[in-house]
Formats: structure tokens, C-alpha cells, sequence
């Protein structure tokens, strides 16, 4: 009985779709590109194959910024599906943020909070609700903006509170990637540093 059942189904699906096979063709082709258009929107931490984790710098910046390539000089600006891919990723692998210059820094977080010059250092701050992340960057070529990052100083809410104790364990990956995602995700992100 539900065998016989199973095939008058069937049967009547297989009816169905042959009577309307034109209509169900257009549907599906008109439905394609907005299925490629949402599942390329999904967002991952994953960089195209011309990054491998243990890759250099230029590596991880060809595969950060693909469109580089095409650009040269100082009016290069990223497009905007390459700044968010990029952002994901870094959020994701707060450690290859060492590999980056103070230009693409400025391309990730946009303008600093406060900037300042610390002798021969440049330092970017940046706030968010959770956390204050400071980018020291040495000029060493005398190329501005090429300057690569030389070291990040992560500081948590609980740390900024005036006569607060000092941290007892040194901040975590996982808490550094929050950090990140919460600066590149401010208000007040704006445009490139100049």
C-alpha cells in the first residue's frame, strides 16, 4: 500500500515537473545569481589559495589586496569586498597583523583615534568599547606609509580603569580578535589614514 502510494506520488511529481519544466528552467536560472550573489557574501576567515600560512609578508598582501596588482602609486585603495574579506581574516589571525605595512594598516582600521610621534616611532591609536590597540611603526626606508608594523600593544577594558591591578595573564589570542573586530567595526571608521 505505501509503496503504491510512494509511486502515484512519484508519478505526479514526475508529471508535474515534465508539464512545467519550462517554468521550473526559468526559475532556477532567474534564482542562479542570487544563490552565487549569497553564497559568496558568506563571510570566512579563509584567503585565497595564493595565501599560505606560512607564507611572507608579500604573500599575505597580494592575497589580502589581489586588486594591488593592477595599481601602482599612492591613489590605491583597496575595493571594499577585499577591505571586509581582509578585516575577517585579520580579526580571525590577530598575529599576522605583524606582516603588514602602516598602509595597509590604515586600509584595515581606517583613521586612528589619536596619532602621535614617539621620537622616531609613529603610533596609531585605536578605541573601541572593549579595548585600546596602539600600532608602533619605525620609519626605516623613509617611504611614508611603507613603514612595516613593529609592534601592537593591546590593552582591555579592565586594564584602562584608573587604579585598576595589573593583568595577571597576558591577553589571548581569542581576546585579541575580539579586540580587532570591535575597533574595524567602530563608529568612527573612516577613510585612510593621511
Amino acid at each position: 500500500m505505501t509503496i503504491e502510494m510512494l509511486d502515484r506520488a512519484l508519478m505526479s511529481l514526475y508529471s508535474h515537473v515534465n508539464k512545467n519544466s519550462r517554468r521550473l528552467t526559468h526559475l532556477v536560472v532567474a534564482l542562479l545569481p542570487l544563490l552565487v550573489l549569497l553564497v559568496g557574501s558568506c563571510k570566512t576567515t579563509q584567503l585565497p589559495p595564493a595565501y599560505s600560512g606560512n607564507a611572507g609578508p608579500e604573500q599575505l598582501r597580494a592575497a589580502l589586496f589581489p586588486d594591488r596588482a593592477n595599481f601602482h602609486g599612492a591613489h590605491y585603495y583597496p575595493a571594499a569586498g577585499y577591505v571586509s574579506q581582509a578585516q575577517t581574516f585579520i580579526a580571525g589571525q590577530p598575529q599576522s597583523l605583524m606582516m603588514l605595512s602602516q598602509q595597509e594598516i590604515g586600509y584595515l582600521f581606517g583613521k586612528p583615534t589619536l596619532h602621535r610621534q614617539d621620537a622616531d616611532a609613529e603610533v596609531w591609536q585605536y578605541k573601541a568599547g572593549s579595548c585600546v590597540v596602539d600600532f608602533y611603526f619605525y620609519n626605516q626606508d623613509g617611504s611614508r606609509g611603507q613603514s612595516q608594523l613593529s609592534y601592537i600593544d593591546f590593552r582591555m577594558k579592565d586594564e584602562l580603569i584608573p587604579g585598576s591591578k595589573p593583568r595577571q595573564q597576558p591577553i589571548s589570542v581569542h581576546e585579541r580578535s575580539d579586540c580587532l573586530h570591535d575597533v574595524m567595526s567602530r563608529d568612527s571608521f573612516s577613510s585612510i589614514p593621511t
